[in-house]
C-alpha cells in the first residue's frame, strides 16, 4: 500500500510551536492550494477540496512523522485539519516522548521548519502548462501522513506557523490545576 504514496515537501517560513491546555502543538499550512510544483516529469498543484474526504474520514488519525520515516514511531497526530483559502491548515499534538521533545526543540529553533505531505492520488484533472508540459491538478487525494522536515520543500507555501507547549504539572502555568491537585491529595 505504501508503494503508491507520493511525498511533497512544502516550505514554511512561519512554523509555530504552541502551548495550550490541550498540549504541545505544531501548526501550519501542510499543503498550499493553487501553487504549482515542478516534479520533473510534470507540474502539479493541489485544488481546494483535495483533502476534504481525508479530513472527514480520518482527520484525527493522520500521523505526523519525522520526514517521511514510516519505519519509526510517529511524533504525534493531527488534532485539527481544515481547508482554508491558502491551503490545508494542520495542527498536530506532539506526543510526550523523547522523539517528541526533540522534534519540539528543533521546531522552536527553526531547524524543522516545513511540512511534507504523503498522499495517494484519487482524482486528478490533466491539462497542459503554457509551455506544453503536463499539468496535474490534484482534485482529491487520500492524505496518508504529514512529515515535519528540515530540508528545502517542494512548495514554498507549506508553513509551520506555531509550536505550542503546555505543562499541566507546572504550578506557574496552571495554578488552578495545582490547587485542585493539592486538594485531591488531601482526601
Amino acid at each position: 500500500m505504501t508503494a503508491n504514496i507520493i511525498e511533497r515537501s512544502l516550505l514554511s517560513e512561519s512554523l509555530e510551536v504552541r502551548e495550550s491546555p490541550e498540549g504541545r502543538r505544531v501548526c501550519g499550512i501542510a499543503a498550499p492550494f493553487n501553487r504549482r510544483f515542478d516534479t520533473g516529469d510534470y507540474v502539479e498543484e493541489f485544488a481546494r477540496g483535495a483533502f476534504a474526504k481525508s479530513i472527514a474520514d480520518r482527520g484525527d488519525k493522520i500521523p505526523l512523522l519525522e520526514g517521511h520515516r514510516q519505519d519509526a514511531m510517529p511524533l504525534g497526530r493531527a488534532i485539527h485539519l481544515e481547508e482554508r483559502t491558502d491551503g490545508l491548515y494542520a495542527e498536530f499534538l506532539i506526543s510526550r516522548t523523547s522523539r517528541g521533545e526533540e522534534a519540539l526543540a528543533l521546531a522552536r529553533d527553526s531547524v524543522m521548519h516545513s511540512f511534507s505531505v504523503g498522499f495517494v492520488p484519487v482524482r486528478d484533472t490533466r491539462h497542459k502548462t503554457p509551455d506544453g508540459r503536463p499539468l496535474v491538478i490534484r482534485d482529491e487525494v487520500k492524505l496518508h501522513h504529514v512529515g515535519l522536515i528540515s530540508e528545502v520543500p517542494a512548495y514554498d507555501d507549506a508553513k509551520v506557523l506555531a509550536v505550542r507547549e503546555y505543562d499541566p504539572d507546572d504550578e506557574q502555568a496552571a495554578p488552578r490545576l495545582a490547587v485542585w491537585r493539592a486538594r485531591l491529595l488531601t482526601l
